[in-house]
């Protein structure tokens, strides 16, 4: 009996112990957000993907040039998209998120993802609340940068994004119809992944050149932001 009661005791001792450790991951990930405003990480995964969209719009309107009306149509969408990217950047440098993720919620804001990628992405959230900021952001650049990597290498013709959730759990899976080839252990996912494991949840790509490329996300929805001391 004093063998079983001292292996419970360190099994409740490890246990206590990840847990503390997850929730010290969660809180020195939003206060290290919150110091360096996520300057370096939204540009990358925020703006980034919007010069992505207006270069493959430009390209479009050059090919365009035959059809002055569609080159028309394409370079006034381009000057719009100009001064949506400008004030993306002044609100990213003031350290405020995309307005539309601050305002309304990931739900609205990953339909305007779909909205602004270059490939015709389709958007399910089966849900209207609002999550912990920590897990908004995450998702957000999570579903940014998937589809940067998508709009660059996969020629896909699809993109589909799914979140819901299932008990203390967010899901997400963004998945193309592209060539694949991904290498999960580039830059940009690793740094997603630490940002979604820092969170004390899991992000697995699967890239087959058969079928596309997958991305797996599950966050746990209650995080603790309660400072450090």
């Amino acid at each position: 009996m004093m063998k079983f009661t001292d292996l419970l005791s360190t099994a409740i001792a490890t246990a206590h112990h990840r847990a503390e450790m997850i929730a010290s991951r969660a809180r020195l990930v939003a206060a290290a957000d919150e110091a360096r405003r996520r300057i370096t990480r939204d540009l990358h995964d925020g703006a980034q993907q919007r010069l992505v969209a207006l270069a493959l719009r430009l390209r479009t309107a050059a090919e365009d040039c035959t059809d002055l009306d569609a080159a028309r149509d394409s370079l006034r969408a381009a000057v719009a998209d100009v001064f949506e990217i400008t004030e993306e950047l002044r609100e990213i440098t003031q350290g405020i998120h995309p307005a539309v993720l601050s305002e309304a919620g990931i739900g609205p804001a990953l339909r305007a993802l779909g909205r602004r990628s270059t490939i015709p992405t389709t958007v399910c959230v089966s849900f209207a609340d609002r999550l912990p900021e920590p897990i908004e952001v995450c998702a957000y650049y999570l579903v940014s940068e998937m589809l940067t990597n998508a709009a660059k290498h996969s020629k896909a013709s699809a993109i589909q994004i799914h979140t819901h959730i299932d008990g203390a759990q967010l899901h997400l899976v963004v998945r193309d119809d592209g060539i694949g080839g991904v290498n999960p252990a580039g830059t940009g996912l690793s740094g997603l992944r630490d940002r979604v494991q820092a969170l004390g949840g899991t992000f697995t790509v699967d890239s087959d050149q058969r079928h596309g490329t997958v991305g797996i996300c599950h966050l746990p929805i209650t995080v603790p932001t309660q400072p450090l001391w």
